[in-house]
């Protein structure tokens, strides 16, 4: 390794970050980063030309690097990065969001995060962006009614709906809201910025049903060429769309094969009986559950026992609980983020706190935040994390605790209800963006899987705007499962421990990379083809 070299592309990345954070600050706030807490996304057309000019200047730069001159963990980096800014510069000259996406002039969930994480300066970024609402909103108003025609249907309705229940929870934020009634030394102005945000949200709201509604027509699928570019350089994975959505199907069938076999109806797993917790023994019942699994993952001996404690909090502050969090690593260890009882329709069964615990806990969030060393949560990786990992990672140890006897009957229907879905949403997922299907469609498919109010938009809205996420999750919990029963059988000495370790020393992000790192290209491509064949 040339420390030359090195230096060079901690600078790099350093420099790039510094500027593209004023252009995504809740990815600062996401990565803890400081001093972007107060903005709001530059979104004029100077701002967009000069991000354009950034990613561009950062892919040139790194071309100009010499890769065999760096370390493996900054290669990963590197090519991790590559793939992003590509498919960044992209979308940025040919789906430019300002015109089609006015959900994301919105700034509620930004100030849920604010608040959700709470970071050193709470109350001055809360008013830093309360304080920028009207005239952001305003100037989203005129840029948006350019071209009407353009605006996502699907995108449309998510902003109508975030602007609803946005404005009476702004009105909340600087009265009663315990995070901002205790940091807050002035209330009053606090109050006041919170009343007129939402005025400016209710205004921005009003304004899309009168003028955007009567012409949206855009629709939300990125279209199937681009489909193949993400899969390409944003999930490091060569393989076609067609090959792609015959594994999905193929998935899809297999799980509703397994629910026959099981005797499990459709209605059994979207019914999941159970005595409904809530208040302090909810919360006990959480804490209960997570001992329990940390006690069971102990005793298996197929995780290494994160040393980070992990922590429980209610989130009161959610104004919609499904963009909450579940999880916040801090600098102090880990928080379980859970959210109210009245966001979970007044409480929740054990076997539903079960599932939160396996997906948020000691075998999910809260050990991939953890594991491995500094390096595999380098800045690049923390902005670009693998759903194959994120999402993907919770249904493989899923599979392994299944097969140790760890659920109950009701967490065994919790499970294929999760496992179901998954499969249906990785499928519509690649027809949707493939232009297979349309936004009705896969709402009708969404809407068979779970009685939850909102379940199913909110569901496709996050397909909509996460192309290829949905996918990875599916087939990156097959590849992990398949890849460690291998290098099992390929290595004597080995064992799922230490597998994991291997795994997860590089960070939870682009799968394909990781695998390549951990073994090798060859290991990669072997089992890729196994599991797709």
């Amino acid at each position: 390794m040339s420390n030359n070299e090195a230096a060079a592309f901690d600078s790099l990345i350093a420099d790039y970050y510094r500027v593209w954070f004023r252009f995504h600050p809740v990815a600062a706030v996401y990565a803890s980063v400081p001093g972007y807490e107060g903005l709001l996304a530059a979104d004029g057309d100077d701002d967009m030309g000069a991000l354009a000019n950034l990613i561009s200047n950062l892919l040139v730069s790194l071309k100009e690097l010499d890769y065999d001159a760096l370390d493996a963990d900054r290669q990963l980096d590197l090519q991790l990065i590559y793939g992003t800014a590509m498919v960044e510069h992209r979308l940025l000259l040919e789906h430019d969001w300002r015109h089609r996406d006015p959900a994301r002039y919105l700034p509620l969930h930004l100030l849920q995060e604010l608040v959700v994480r709470q970071p050193e300066k709470l109350c001055e970024a809360l008013m830093g962006v309360l304080e920028k609402t009207p005239n952001y909103l305003r100037d989203a108003r005129g840029r948006l009614g350019e071209l009407p025609g353009l605006v996502s249907t699907l995108w449309l309705a998510d902003a109508l709906e975030t602007a609803e229940k946005g404005v009476p929870w702004l009105k909340r934020l600087g009265r009663d809201l315990p995070q901002t009634h205790e940091c807050c030394a002035d209330k009053g102005r606090l109050q006041s910025l919170s009343s007129q945000a939402a005025e400016a949200v209710d205004d921005f709201k009003l304004a899309m049903i009168k003028d955007l509604t009567p012409s949206a027509s855009g629709t939300a699928d990125c279209g199937k060429e681009l489909l193949a570019w993400l899969l390409r350089h944003r999930d490091q994975i060569d393989i076609r769309v067609e090959d792609a959505l015959a594994y999905a199907r193929r998935r899809l069938h297999q799980t509703y094969e397994e629910l026959e076999r099981q005797g499990i109806s459709l209605q059994a797993v979207k019914q999941v009986k159970g005595e409904q917790l809530n208040g302090d023994n909810r919360l006990q019942a959480y804490r209960e559950e997570a001992a329990g699994l940390r006690s069971f993952l102990q005793r298996l001996e197929i995780l290494p026992d994160s040393p980070q404690p992990l922590a429980f909090r209610i989130t009161d502050s959610c104004f919609r609980q499904p963009d909450c969090g579940s999880y916040l690593r801090t600098q102090q260890g880990g928080v379980f983020l859970i959210p109210h009882d009245q966001q979970v329709g007044g409480g929740e069964s054990r076997s539903a706190i079960r599932m939160r615990n396996l997906y948020s806990g000691w075998a999910g969030r809260h050990y991939l935040a953890w594991a491995g060393g500094v390096s595999a949560h380098s800045l690049v990786r923390q902005i670009n994390p693998s759903a194959a990992f994120k999402r993907g990672w919770a249904h493989y140890m899923s599979r392994i605790l299944e097969g140790h006897g760890y659920f109950t009957e009701n967490d065994r229907l919790s499970l294929y209800q999760r496992r179901l879905a998954l499969a249906e949403q990785a499928t519509i997922d690649l027809e949707f963006h493939a232009g297979e299907i349309n936004s009705r469609q896969a709402l009708e498919r969404l809407k068979r899987l779970s009685d939850i109010p909102c379940w199913a938009e909110v569901s496709l809205t996050a397909i909509s705007r996460r192309p290829t996420d949905a996918f990875m999750a599916l087939l990156g919990a097959e590849l992990i499962e398949h890849l460690c029963q291998r290098q099992l059988e390929q290595r004597p000495g080995s064992t799922l421990r230490s597998l994991h370790e291997e795994l997860l020393a590089h960070g939870a992000v682009a799968l394909p990379l990781v695998v390549q790192r951990a073994c090798d290209r060859e290991t990669w491509e072997q089992a890729l083809n196994e599991v797709l064949s």
